[in-house]
């Protein structure tokens, strides 16, 4: 299977039977339905018909549209999708009672020990070469660890405001330990300060924006063909618009899908940041291109994780959406997938 990643001005974007005709000037490729996974148009000046989307809806592959950043600003979907009512109303009540503050507890447990683990990774490997970076990136991974077993004294019995500060307070702080030792992974000349999200004129956090856009499509899909409301989270506030479930099982895959992936892609490639982005700080169209090249091949590599459990990236995201939908009706207790080496 394949994502169709469709990033070039004026590519158009056709069917005839079940094979999707893709279009740019004189120059035509065909790609069968049944081999494609998902569909994404990376930025404006694109067209597709509306047989192409039938064809799409047919197999049931999601069509995003992007902006050029990788945001999605609209998802098509097939109008039926599968799951039951049990399921949404089980998740709806979920915010309410201790089944909501068990899911909480254990998404940012996942993801403070997915940095914790990374961490680590990284140091292992520079201990020798680079012992003093090292150690830096050992001891922030510590305090990390430290504050996941905080985590031990929450308890709430609804996700209320008290709750809700407490979670996000721990995030934050771990936040402080995370951010400036991945800056030590990264080649001395990208200078990453600090994160930011929206906007972002620096190549380190145009790539990580870039990553958790197409990660956020793939849990997207997960969570809409499971039958699950991908608005209605739990650590995320409910706001118009939000995917705010979808935001919150990002959390424990964004290190080991995205942060890794965006120091490989710049460390292999032996890129400057000029290679990057533009004079607007705007990445380079080809940057994208290959990014989500390596984006789609490294959501096939196999990982570990602590429960001994061997499996691609993308199979790991659907199997914690299926302990996700198990632990809302109450049949299994969700545990975070946290990965090692």
């Amino acid at each position: 299977m394949e994502t169709l990643y469709l990033t070039s001005y004026g590519i158009y974007l056709a069917k005839k039977k079940d094979v999707f005709i893709i279009r740019l000037g004189d120059s035509k490729e065909k790609v069968s339905a049944r081999k494609v996974e998902k569909i994404v148009f990376l930025g404006p000046g694109k067209a597709i018909s509306v047989d192409a989307i039938r064809l799409a809806v047919k197999f049931k592959i999601p069509i995003y549209l992007a902006y050029s950043n990788g945001y999605p600003y609209a998802m098509v979907f097939p109008v039926i999708a599968t799951g039951t009512v049990k399921t949404r109303r089980a998740q709806y009540e979920a915010i309410t009672n201790r089944i909501g503050v068990e899911l909480v507890l254990e998404i940012i447990r996942g993801k403070l020990m997915n940095q914790y683990t990374l961490l680590k990774f990284f140091w292992k490997s520079r201990k020798r070469t680079e012992p003093e970076i090292a150690d830096l990136i050992k001891l922030n991974a510590e305090g990390i660890k430290q504050l996941a077993t905080e985590l031990r004294n929450l308890d709430s019995e609804s996700i209320d405001k008290e709750f809700r500060t407490k979670v996000l307070n721990i995030e934050a702080r771990a936040a402080d330990y995370y951010w400036p030792a991945f800056s030590l992974l990264l080649p001395p000349r990208f200078h990453f300060q600090k994160r930011v999200k929206p906007g972002a004129k620096d190549p380190v956090n145009a790539l990580l924006n870039l990553g958790y856009s197409l990660l956020f499509m793939v849990l997207a899909k997960e969570i809409v063909y499971s039958g699950l409301d991908p608005y209605a989270g739990f650590l995320q506030v409910d706001r118009p618009g939000r995917e705010s479930l979808v935001l919150d099982m990002m959390e424990e895959f964004r290190q080991w899908c995205v942060d890794r992936l965006v120091v490989k892609f710049l460390v292999t490639r032996k890129l400057t940041p000029e290679d990057v982005m533009d004079k607007k700080h705007r990445l380079k169209r080809q940057i994208v291109a290959d990014f989500c090249a390596m984006f789609e091949e490294h959501m096939e590599t196999v990982a570990l994780n602590m429960r001994g459990e061997k499996r691609t990236l993308m199979m790991h995201i659907s199997n914690q959406i299926r302990m996700l939908k198990r632990h809302l009706l109450r049949a299994e207790k969700y545990k975070p997938c946290i990965f090692t080496w």
